[in-house]
């Protein structure tokens, strides 16, 4: 673990929060179109599903009727592709939708943690720690940049990611493009056995399966690279199995050498289940197969769980999974024996498919919740982004008090309450504004309820400073009584 402290001067960060200002100004400025647009582009989808709901027609997938030509249309069925989908690096092949290769690398990974604390004087002290974790990761992590050069992770990986769709897929008598196909579903993993260990690391690899129903994950183990026959340790302990399940609950298959002869076979206990990754006992004693025999002899079983149980940076794990044909439905514009995407009168698209059976109205519903979702979340990171752009553009305030740490704590709180509302405040201005050029009504409700937020900011305002001014207030009588 490294430690790194920084200091940072009151002039430093001063100068830092007015070059902030400008910063904080566009980000405010850009968030307004964002939060326009995003009210347009919500009321256009939503007017356009509407209108697909009330001119969709029902078709059937055994038979192109050339009267729907441009029509938007709803069409239930079972795709079917004739594509077989390789994997040819372990021997994979899948007739369906699509093959997925997934590969992660042990490796490591660096964590930053910072904490800051405030100087009289309106300095700031940083202190930065790393820490470094190893685990199972998805791509290559550069570790050239770490703060600790000892962390070192390998600059490329075995195998990569990979993924092949079927380019042939038909509902009955439609062919469906290929943005259709990107959206079937329901991926399910693949059976992994011995045949699919990769023959240039057959003797540094394992499947493990973590339960009986599991497809199980192949383990490769690059620093077995050199490893021999000669590494092993002595016959009679190479040649003794366990059980296949280890005390971790998991399967090892694959690597694992053959009996020595039918005897040893029969002296196993009886509830020992042979791993289907034995191998046939060589017969040939040639020179020449005692040297390949030797070459591709596999680590023990024993060594499998704990390479498994214990790896090492630059271990890799792959897994595969496939997409079945399926039952889908799907909502497009019938384009001779295709689909388009259908383009409604109000600018936008409708071309979806979900896997499974839906109605028409059940399709158009999950679409208008979908839309409703998405408006929401640019909402948020429309309004974010203003809220970001004031506490930045209202920062030079905070770090001027900051000179007594408290103070500058207090004027900081303040200018955040002061940038939420003017966030609350401009939002749905720009909302309303928006709206009123879509949906006038609820678009003058925002507008009203923006000018009750400013009001109130100008009011309390006002308050604070007629108390400044005022002198020391007198008690009366009846004030006394």
């Amino acid at each position: 673990m490294g430690t790194h402290v920084t200091d940072e001067s009151w002039f430093g960060r001063l100068g830092g929060a007015f070059k902030g200002i400008l910063f904080g100004g566009l980000i405010a400025l850009v968030s307004v179109p964002l939060l326009f647009w995003n009210e347009g582009r919500a009321v256009r989808t939503a007017k356009g599903l509407k209108e697909g709901a009330s001119v969709v027609v029902e078709i059937k997938p055994d038979e192109v009727v050339s009267e729907n030509e441009g029509k938007f249309v709803h069409v239930s069925g079972h795709v079917s592709t004739d594509t077989v989908l390789t994997d040819e690096d372990f021997g994979i092949s899948f007739n369906g939708i699509r093959l997925k290769r997934h590969v992660q690398m042990y490796q490591w990974k660096e964590n930053r943690e910072s904490r800051s604390e405030k100087k009289l004087g309106g300095g700031k002290q940083t202190v930065t720690e790393y820490s470094y974790e190893k685990g199972w990761y998805d791509g290559l992590i550069d570790s050239s940049e770490f703060d600790e050069p000892d962390h070192q992770n390998p600059t490329q990986v075995l195998f990569s990611p990979k993924q092949a769709q079927a380019d042939d897929v038909r509902l009955g008598e439609f062919h469906l493009p290929s943005s259709l196909v990107k959206m079937i579903g329901g991926e399910e993993p693949i059976e992994l056995d011995d045949s699919n260990l990769p023959a240039e690391y057959r003797n540094q690899s394992v499947i493990v399966r973590s339960g009986d129903h599991d497809a199980g994950r192949l383990y490769i183990f690059p620093r077995q690279a050199n490893s021999n026959a000669t590494d092993l340790p002595a016959t009679e302990e190479t040649v003794e199995t366990p059980t296949p399940k280890a005390s971790t609950g998991a399967n090892y298959l694959g690597l694992i050498p053959s009996q020595a002869d039918a005897q040893e076979s029969k002296d196993a206990p009886a509830d020992y289940d042979e791993p289907s990754g034995v191998a046939d006992k060589a017969t040939s004693t040639t020179d020449d197969q005692t040297a390949n025999d030797s070459q591709n002899a596999a680590m023990p079983a024993s060594a499998n769980g704990d390479l498994v149980a214990n790896p090492e940076i630059g271990d890799v794990r792959i897994w595969f999974t496939a997409t079945p044909t399926t039952m889908v439905s799907l909502l497009s514009q019938q384009a001779g024996d295709s689909f388009a995407p259908y383009q409604t009168q109000y600018g936008t698209e409708i071309h979806t498919l979900e896997t499974g059976a839906f109605t028409a109205s059940e399709m158009i519903a999950h679409e208008q919740a979908a839309n409703r979702v998405l408006t929401w979340v640019l909402r948020g990171v429309g309004a974010f982004m203003m809220f970001l752009g004031f506490v930045l553009m209202l920062r030079p305030l905070a770090v001027i008090a900051d000179v007594v740490p408290m103070l500058g704590s207090l004027v900081g709180f303040g200018t955040s309450v002061v940038a939420g509302l003017l966030t609350v405040a401009g939002s749905m201005t720009v909302i309303g504004i928006a709206w009123v050029f879509y949906r006038p009504v609820l678009g003058v409700t925002l507008l009203v309820i923006a000018a009750g937020a400013i009001y109130f900011l100008v009011s309390r305002g006002k308050k604070r400073s007629g108390r400044q001014g005022d002198g020391p207030e007198t008690l009366t009588s009846s004030d006394l009584a």
